[in-house]
């Protein structure tokens, strides 16, 4: 009889252990998708998702950022319209710019101290751009 019970017990403990394993590996996959953050700007502005592998597209008087959202697996575009100092929150990696201000308005982003990172005349161009550095950007 007393075999018995330690078969059982052994059989018993492997069963909270493996349940312990794979609970363990399911919250460590849901922690790692729930670890995304969305890239935002204050003030706020009008955005727009778009699929992978595709270009922004900006209408006249904005200036389009785009930037990879990573918890829709998307590019985030940011209209830019009013001219203002916007901040950047979660944007990394490289994205896309369109400036299609009118009055030749120029585009500015600044990193972390306020020192100017790189300007972008009118264009129709979409010019990759490194968004690590950047903490804001004003488009006029």
């Amino acid at each position: 009889m007393r075999t018995k019970r330690s078969l059982l017990g052994a059989v018993g403990t492997m069963t909270l252990v493996l349940a312990s394993v794979f609970a363990t590996g399911t919250a460590q996959a849901a922690s790692s998708a729930a670890s995304a953050v969305a890239p935002t700007i204050s003030p706020a502005a009008d955005s727009r998702l778009v699929p992978a592998g595709s270009h922004i597209t900006c209408d006249t008087g904005n200036f389009c950022a785009g930037v990879w959202d990573p918890t829709v697996n998307q590019w985030r575009v940011f209209f830019l319209y009013h001219c203002n100092r916007y901040h950047l929150s979660n944007w990394q990696g490289t994205g896309e710019v369109v400036n299609s201000q009118t009055d030749n308005a120029q585009a500015t982003t600044y990193g972390q101290n306020g020192g100017v990172i790189q300007t972008f005349p009118v264009s129709t161009d979409a010019p990759d751009v490194d968004w690590d550095p950047v903490w804001s950007i004003r488009n006029c």
